[in-house]
C-alpha cells in the first residue's frame, strides 16, 4: 500500500552537459550579517553548493520562498529547462554519471571510509543540527531570527512541527550536555580520519565527499550563535578549523572566516 505520492525523479529526460547552467534552488537567509559568513543555515544545500564550486560546474542559484515548487516538497533541488530532481545525495549521483564523477579514483577502501563519514554526518550529526534549529529555544530563536527575519505564527509552526519530528526521532530526548557530548564525538571521529591531509581521504583534490563534510559542519564553525558550546569545541579542533578555512578560502572566497 502507498503511503504517500512519491516524487520520481527524471533522469531520463537528461538534458544535461558541459556547458549547461543549472538551477539551484534553496532558501534564502535574510540576517544580511550572516551571510558574510556563510551561504546557507540548512547543511544540505551548503553541500550541494560546495560540489559545483569543487568541481567547476556552472550554476545560478533560485530562491524559493516556501516549498509550493519543490519536489518532495523539500530543498535543495535542482532544474534544466522545466526538469527538477531532488535530493543532494541523488543530484550529486545525477552530475556524477553526466558529467564526471571525481571520486573515480578512489580506492574502493576510500570510497568505503568516505561513505561511513558521509553517513555519520548526514544521519547523526544532522539531527543535532536540527535540534539547534527546531528544538533548542535558543538555538531556534536565532535560526528563524536569521533565516526568516524573526518570528511569526508561521514560524511557531514550523518549529512545532520540526521540534516533534526531533522529539520522535530521539535526539529531542537527551539533555543539552549530552548533545553537545554527541556532537563532539563526531568532531572528533572526523578530525581523526582527516589527520594531516589535505582533504579528507588523503587526496590532492577534493572529492564528493569533501562536499559532503563541508556541508554538514560548515555552519558548526560558522554560525556560533546557533550552537555556542558546539562551535567552540569545533573550533578547538586544529586540523578540522584549518580544513574549513582553506576550503573557504579556495572556493567560497567572498565568504569571510568567523574564527
Amino acid at each position: 500500500m502507498e503511503k504517500y505520492a512519491l516524487y520520481t525523479n527524471p533522469y531520463d529526460n537528461n538534458v544535461l552537459d558541459s556547458q549547461s547552467v543549472i538551477k539551484f534552488h534553496c532558501f534564502d537567509i535574510q540576517d544580511v550579517e550572516l551571510k558574510r559568513f556563510v551561504p546557507n543555515l540548512s547543511p544540505f544545500p551548503i553541500k550541494l553548493e560546495a560540489y559545483f564550486r569543487f568541481f567547476s560546474i556552472k550554476y545560478e542559484t533560485v530562491f524559493e520562498f516556501n516549498l509550493d515548487n519543490a519536489p518532495r516538497h523539500k530543498v535543495p533541488f535542482i532544474s534544466m529547462k522545466g526538469i527538477k530532481i531532488s535530493d543532494s545525495d541523488l543530484i550529486i549521483n545525477f552530475l556524477k554519471s553526466s558529467l564526471f564523477d571525481p571520486d573515480s579514483d578512489l580506492t574502493p577502501a576510500q570510497k568505503a571510509i568516505g561513505h561511513a563519514v558521509q553517513r555519520m554526518l548526514e544521519d547523526h550529526l544532522y539531527w543535532v543540527n536540527l535540534y539547534y534549529e527546531f528544538f533548542d529555544n535558543d538555538g531556534s530563536d536565532f535560526f528563524f531570527t536569521s533565516a526568516r527575519g524573526g518570528l511569526s505564527a508561521v514560524t511557531d509552526t514550523i518549529r512545532e512541527d520540526f521540534a516533534r519530528r526531533v522529539y520522535n526521532q530521539g535526539t529531542g530526548r537527551y539533555t543539552p550536555k549530552e548533545i553537545v557530548e554527541k556532537a563532539s564525538k563526531d568532531l572528533l571521529t572526523l578530525s581523526e580520519v582527516l589527520g594531516d591531509n589535505l582533504f579528507l581521504l588523503g587526496t590532492d583534490k577534493p572529492t564528493s565527499f569533501d562536499a559532503a563534510v563541508f556541508g554538514m559542519t560548515l555552519c558548526f564553525f560558522q554560525a556560533r550563535g546557533m550552537h555556542l558550546e558546539v562551535t567552540d569545541f569545533a573550533r578547538s579542533i586544529p586540523n578540522l578549523a584549518q580544513y574549513i578555512k582553506r576550503l573557504l578560502e579556495t572556493y567560497f572566497p567572498e565568504l569571510e572566516a568567523a574564527f
